[in-house]
């Protein structure tokens, strides 16, 4: 084999080997000196200058472009496996977790844990970072607080992708066409022109589309489609060799399925509200029960156990009204005081699946430009980095995981956002002293609808499973003077659901009529029943910031250096929430002449009948109930600022090995929950020290870095499903809470012959909450795994001087199993679930394999590729969770994507 064609082998397949661990990533390539050759060495910018991976003194992961291609990386979420303490999830709002700590990014007044940064440019809400890769150099992932170069919202870490830029001079293209599984097609191109001397034009397209993974059991609807264009053209000028102009233009449209289905896990086998545990816990019932028990010499109380209850025959309390005039609608019922919801394949994890808002909905449009200009004086280079982004996003998801009208919820996120980003930075050597200086500005606009919807029918069945229902009717329970049909309703609602629509408005009101709102709507030809109830919060907000930021590297020796840097920020943030009455679909037709609308009539009952039993500023809304402000705009204004220092030193042992140790402090903004009115939660501050070994070994053939560190969380910003007051259904808010935290990275890469290499990466952690731990207790552990392990390898081989060559890779990754306490499993998220008669693990160890094997001809500018991902088919039971439990007794869960295998032809010209 020549030693041109030796080199293309290995340096195709060691930079599939980039990876991972405590700093690192990259290939092999050859070098081709006395039949030695080396790992390639990767340069990165952690430290906003070019530097090589292994000098830089941060704990971080790095990804070539190479190296996303072989694994089948499409986006970030996928490079979550190879990164310990990584974990991502969701599309258009996204969560980011990195060490233990996260912020689900789904509404706008909360800032991400994790900053995302594409070219430098902070990708403000999270929901514009998860874009398909194309034409990527690469990915870094720099761990712990990042704030003094990278800046706001960084305190656990930030990741930087890096686009290929525009080459002058060289006209180059590329096309790659996939096909796989569940008819997965995908088209990436790119094109670098010259256009004169001292400019390029660089373009990349991408269009992605795929069928569902699941299939709906009723309507036969696939549910896990996607449907993306995305594409960046960039033009880059350099008039002189000390001035570089980039522009770039990138947009995205994304239309596809909520990012997991969501199967509903409910059995129909609950008889009282979730968590109840005796007859007190009876919402509407409980009250009554204990009062009439002595009646009829039942022992009832409101202490009474229900398991001692359910062994009374409801019977003896039917029987005993007998007497006073009273014919129940079911004789033969028994005692139920909660309708629940039943899924299409009962309380099963793993499906099947059915849904009535098609699984939901994931859709964003996003453009952005950004200007990058750098021109070097000599003594030091300035960076002039400009942008400007504009997206709009939704999020419809399943919430009830049913197709019952009589149990529909979707929620439906629905954000607009703009920001202008602006940053001047100095770099320069002088002497001893290598600096960066800068200075950064941040606007950014946001406007977010919170929608909530259900139907007439599943607010019936919310109005009875809070009590509503029943607790009107037995306010006014006397049966000194015969069983009337309100107190008849009353006692059958013991034994099963009745709707509030079907009562007698003089069961509600003595003045009123005694026809229900539903015979009245059927008189006038019409129904109360299959209508759209929608509650919506709108939001805005305003944010500003204001940064100035330095940081040095002092070689004291030409072995030791010491790194230190600061950043001020100053925060200013605005937020006006304003909420409307609900909405009822249709409301025009339930005009009945001489009677009114019957929507109208329905809100007014409602709002009297809550401002009686819960507060005299009720609206008698379901979800968003906030009293006197309904209709009204409400601001909150707030400002925060912070310094946050960076110390590291690191010393090198030997040409090939460096000892490092940091101290760094971060910084997150506070904010306002979008949902609850006049809702503020504090800023985020963390401390956080690392110690740890780069090394490489045996003439570059090895490399081992390993790194330990331990942070301290103070007020952490935790997204938690919470009551709300002023509201029916629990609502998801950002918490302050203390947590603490400790781990290791490590990564080995070893090429011990030509064309193989093998990697490996792993991590421990131990993250506990320290204070304000929900219903975990102080120093339980948050939840996640302690354990992540990666490792595989490639092995190139050529065929001849002219029939190219092969490439195996294959990879596998573990992930240890959740740790548990108090929240997670209340959440439904960990452990042993149960529900109703169903009970299973969630949360388990996973485990998934990888493989692909590569032919490339003898120019390396045609390969064909042939893929599999989870090739073992192993499949995890999710949780029980959901915004819907407690209303509609209707757990979900989400249902990940099976395995997949395709085939990859790519051709260079």
């Amino acid at each position: 084999m020549c030693i041109k064609r030796f080199k293309k082998t290995l340096m195709l397949g060691v930079s599939l080997g980039t990876v991972f661990g405590s700093g690192v990533t990259s290939g092999v390539h050859a070098q081709e000196s006395e039949d030695m050759f080396s790992l390639e060495e990767i340069t990165i910018t952690a430290q906003k200058r070019e530097q090589s991976a292994q000098d830089v003194p941060i704990t971080l992961n790095a990804f070539s472009g190479d190296f996303l291609q072989t694994v089948g990386a499409e986006d970030l979420r996928d490079i979550s496996t190879y990164t310990p303490g990584l974990e991502i999830s969701g599309v258009t709002q996204p969560s980011f977790r990195l060490r233990g700590v996260e912020t689900s990014d789904f509404g706008v007044g909360t800032d991400p844990a994790v900053g995302v940064f594409i070219d430098g440019v902070y990708a403000s809400r999270s929901g514009a970072g998860i874009i398909f890769f194309s034409d990527i150099e690469r990915v870094e992932v720099l761990k712990g607080p990042q704030g003094t170069l990278f800046g706001r919202n960084t305190a656990a870490g930030a990741i930087s992708v890096i686009t290929r830029k525009p080459v002058i001079g060289e006209t180059e293209a590329q096309v790659r066409l996939r096909y796989g599984r569940f008819d997965k097609q995908q088209f990436d191109g790119m094109l670098n022109l010259p256009l004169t001397d001292t400019i390029a034009m660089r373009a990349n397209f991408l269009v992605n589309k795929q069928d569902g993974y699941v299939k709906d059991a009723v309507t036969g609807d696939d549910y896990g489609r996607e449907e993306n264009v995305t594409g960046r053209l960039q033009f880059r000028w350099e008039p002189s060799d000390r001035t570089t102009v980039n522009l770039a233009y990138e947009f995205d449209h994304t239309e596809q399925d909520e990012d997991e289905p969501q199967i509903g896990v409910s059995d129909g086998s609950l008889r009282a509200p979730v968590g109840a545990e005796t007859v007190g816990d009876l919402p509407g019932h409980g009250d009554f029960l204990e009062a009439v028990a002595p009646l009829f010499g039942l022992p009832i109380t409101k202490d009474t156990p229900l398991d001692v209850l359910y062994s009374i025959p409801l019977g003896a309390i039917y029987g005993g009204f007998g007497a006073f005039g009273y014919t129940p609608a079911n004789p033969n019922a028994d005692w139920s005081f909660f309708r629940d919801a039943s899924s299409v394949g009962g309380a099963d994890p793993l499906g099947p699946i059915a849904s009535d808002v098609a699984n939901g909905e994931e859709n964003r449009d996003l453009d952005a430009f950004t200007l990058n200009v750098t021109h070097d004086f000599g003594w030091a280079t300035l960076t002039s980095l400009s942008a400007f982004k504009k997206f709009t996003t939704n999020n419809l998801e399943e919430e009830d995981g049913t197709a019952d009208p009589a149990f529909y919820f979707d929620t439906n996120n629905v954000e607009e956002n703009e920001h202008f980003y602006q940053e001047l930075r100095l770099n320069g050597v002088s002497g001893a002293l290598t600096w960066t200086a800068g200075l950064s500005y941040y606007w950014e606009n946001a406007k977010q609808r919170s929608e909530t919807h259900a139907t007439t029918d599943s607010i019936e069945t919310v109005l009875y499973n809070l009590g509503v229902t029943p607790g009107v009717l037995a306010a006014s329970f006397n049966p000194l003077d015969g069983i009337n049909t309100c107190e008849s309703r009353f006692l059958d609602s013991l034994g099963g659901f009745i709707g509030f629509n079907s009562l007698p408005l003089n069961c509600i009101d003595p003045s009123l009529p005694g026809l229900s709102l539903e015979e009245i709507a059927n008189l006038g030809l019409t129904t109360m029943s299959g209508r759209t109830w929608t509650e919506t919060m709108y939001g805005e907000g305003t944010f500003k910031a204001y940064a100035a930021f330095a940081d040095v590297t002092f070689a004291v020796t030409d072995r030791f250096n010491i790194n230190a840097g600061a950043r001020y920020t100053k925060d200013k943030k605005s937020w006006e929430w304003f909420n409307d009455r609900r909405e009822i679909s249709g409301s025009a037709r339930l005009d009945i002449p001489g009677v009114g609308n019957l929507a109208d009539i329905q809100q007014q009952l409602l709002t009297g009948i809550f401002q009686a039993f819960v507060g005299p500023t009720a609206s008698g809304d379901i979800v968003f109930d906030v009293g006197g402000l309904e209709g009204v705009p409400f601001r909150r204004d707030e400002s925060w600022d912070n310094f946050s220092p960076r110390i590291a030193l690191d010393y090198r042992v030997t040409d090939n090995a460096m000892l490092y140790a940091s101290y760094a402090r971060g910084y997150k903004a506070g904010g306002f929950n979008s949902v609850e009115i006049n809702s503020y939660f504090d800023n985020e501050k963390v401390w956080n020290v690392e110690a740890g070994l780069k090394s490489q070994w045996f003439d570059n053939r090895v490399r081992f870095n390993i790194a330990g560190w331990k942070y301290k969380y103070n007020d952490k910003q935790s997204i938690r499903l919470v009551e709300v007051d002023g509201s029916s259904v629990p609502r998801y808010v950002t918490q302050n809470q203390d947590v603490s935290g400790k781990g290791i990275d490590l990564e080995l890469l070893w090429a011990p012959v030509a064309g193989l290499r093998f990697f490996a990466n792993g991590g421990y952690q131990d993250i506990t909450c320290v204070e304000s731990c929900g219903k975990s207790a102080e120093g339980d552990p948050t939840g996640e795994p302690s354990t992540r392990l990666s490792f595989g390898g490639d092995y190139s081989f050529s065929l001849s001087d002219t029939a190219g060559s092969i490439t195996f890779h294959a990879d596998h990754s573990y992930t240890s199993a959740r740790r548990e306490n108090g929240q997670c499993r209340a959440d439904g998220a960990c452990g042993t679930v149960t529900w109703g008669t169903t009970t299973w693990e969630t949360g388990e160890a996973r485990n998934f394999t990888n493989a692909r094997i590569t032919w490339a001809n003898a120019d390396d500018d045609l390969s064909v590729s042939l893929f599999a991902r989870n090739i073992f088919a192993n499949r995890y039971r999710g949780g029980a969770g959901g915004l819907a439990i407690e209303t509609f007794g209707a757990p979900i869960t989400g249902v990940e994507e099976p395995s997949t295998w395709g085939i990859d032809v790519t051709a260079r010209f």
